[in-house]
């Protein structure tokens, strides 16, 4: 199957009213990317509360912090796909069985110094992988193009894994990922700081087409 060509608005926040007010700027958006973050595997603290989250959207869970596993037994039923870094796992496999458990689809995130060899044995697995192509925990953080090899070895591999790209996605930036192989694209500042996020988010869309 083909993978589907989406663009998903990034949302970091520190409390559930500012998640609320994130989520009001994006109404158009059918799939939501959540920043968790928990000011240990990444120096900054975002969604790490219980969430509360309204019915619409489809959204990922994108979980930037220790024990992933525990953090994902208590998801608000709205959470459809989770997104744990390789990094902060014992084992991969232990992560596709948990997942399965909880009727979660599993993306696994790399790190910019993690290499993209670590998912071969992988791929047939998971449901997608993320690329982050900034050093993560911020909004704006500086893109880094050379991130972008990693996604064109996982595309040669697999013409049917849903490979996602998030940090420094903007109309300058999109146009790369996708040449690479990307299917699936995360933009936080782009969209949410933008004065017209639906225009920023089009702009983004277009890039698809």
């Amino acid at each position: 199957m083909v993978p589907q060509n989406e663009v998903l608005p990034a949302i970091i926040a520190q409390n559930q009213q500012e998640l609320d007010q994130m989520l009001e700027k994006v109404p158009f958006a059918e799939n939501i990317m959540l920043d968790l973050m928990d000011g240990k595997f990444v120096g900054a603290s975002s969604l790490d509360f219980p969430l509360k989250l309204p019915e619409g959207p489809r959204y990922q869970l994108h979980i930037m912090a220790v024990n992933p596993l525990e953090r994902i037994k208590q998801l608000p039923p709205q959470v459809d796909t989770v997104i744990l870094h390789e990094e902060t796992l014992k084992d991969i496999s232990e992560a596709v069985v948990e997942a399965k458990k909880l009727s979660l689809s599993l993306f696994i995130a790399l790190n910019p110094d993690t290499p993209a060899s670590v998912f071969d044995q992988y791929l047939g697995a998971l449901d997608g992988v993320l690329i982050m192509s900034v050093n993560p925990g911020q909004y704006g953080a500086q893109f880094l193009p050379d991130q972008l090899e990693k996604v064109r070895q996982l595309r040669a591999k697999s013409k049917t894994l849903n490979i996602e790209v998030d940090g420094g996605m903007t109309d300058r930036t999109i146009g790369l990922a996708i040449a690479a192989g990307a299917n699936m694209i995360a933009s936080g500042s782009f969209i949410i700081k933008s004065k017209d996020p639906e225009a920023a988010f089009n702009i983004l869309k277009i890039f698809f087409s």
